[in-house]
């Protein structure tokens, strides 16, 4: 009976990206699991959005995978293609932390009237803002068909942060269900995980305030 032959892995290099161009810290994977955390095999210290172990990375077979074990204020990976955001998910951009939450249908009177008297604005989904400390903030109403988010331009406008390009994301609803796309922001949209994930050369994840890069160099 021939030898089973053995799963070759690709070498694994993450790397925490510094937004003011400082020098970057590059850890190697050497082992089948990396932490990251405070207390983790990528040492992100000094953020108090990231708990003691938030992150883990592992191979499922021969490919890399992810995902979060921490919890609280979670992981977010950046979008490389559109996707939809369920209701309950979170989405980030520039500063920005956005909860999807759904808009109960209004009661409807003779004549398709609000029983408070106005006309129904048929929206169904809003987009909240978290602020620090889990506090909410402003909500964002969703019309349905698309919704433009920017800094500058669109029905959702985030002026002060100069971490949002001017034209950022695109929100598109339809009925009860969103997806958003990313349209050549500088910085990224990101989506929080839900559960493990496969990860990509090239990959970018949030964890707290800090900003990882994948490098994956596939086996000779």
């Amino acid at each position: 009976m021939a030898a089973t032959k053995p799963v070759l892995r690709p070498q694994v290099s993450l790397r925490v990206v510094r937004a003011d161009g400082g020098p970057e810290s590059v850890v190697k994977m050497t082992r089948d699991t990396l932490t990251c955390g405070p207390q983790g095999d990528l040492p992100l210290v000094d953020d108090p959005f990231i708990m003691p172990v938030q992150a883990r990375f592992f191979f499922s077979g021969g490919r890399l995978a992810m995902e979060d074990v921490g919890g609280a204020n979670g992981v977010f990976a950046r979008l490389r293609q559109e996707r939809e955001l369920p209701v309950g998910g979170e989405l980030r951009l520039g500063r920005q932390r956005l909860v999807l939450e759904p808009i109960p249908a209004a009661a409807v009177g003779p004549g398709g009237a609000h029983i408070w008297g106005s006309a129904d604005p048929g929206y169904r989904l809003r987009l909240v803002q978290i602020l620090e400390g889990g506090i909410r903030g402003a909500a964002f109403p969703l019309k349905e068909g698309d919704n433009h988010l920017g800094r500058e331009h669109g029905e959702i406008t985030f002026p002060t942060d100069g971490f949002v390009s001017g034209r950022h994301a695109l929100l598109h609803v339809k009925q009860d269900r969103l997806r958003v796309k990313d349209v050549g922001s500088s910085n990224g949209t990101f989506l929080r995980l839900t559960g493990p994930v496969f990860v990509e050369n090239g990959d970018h994840f949030l964890i707290g305030r800090q900003l990882l890069r994948v490098e994956i160099q596939l086996a000779a």
